[in-house]
């Protein structure tokens, strides 16, 4: 099984992700274990709320399509960013 590796903007976006969960449902996800990212993206991709999509989406739009395919195969169900998501309000990754 391969290795999940993101790009450090990927990695900055999850961390943002991470901590806009945590603050709005009080759940820590450890970013260093692989469970702990899996855990964050199948949550967030499945949540309702308009701050957490937005950060999900904003990660999403950095992974390529093997990235995508070992989420896959980990059964982790990765939606496509919205149309007409707005991310301005995110920090950007420089």
């Amino acid at each position: 099984m391969d290795t999940l590796i993101f790009s450090q903007t990927a990695i900055f976006r999850m961390q943002q992700l991470a901590s806009c969960v945590y603050h709005k449902t009080g759940v820590r996800h450890r970013m260093a274990t692989q469970d702990g990212m899996l855990s964050l993206l199948s949550e967030a991709g499945a949540s309702s709320d308009r701050d957490i999509r937005q950060y999900y989406d904003a990660f999403v739009l950095e992974l390529n399509n093997r990235q995508l395919d070992l989420l896959a195969a980990r059964n982790v169900k990765v939606r496509p960013p919205l149309t007409g998501s707005v991310i301005s309000h995110i920090r950007k990754a420089s």
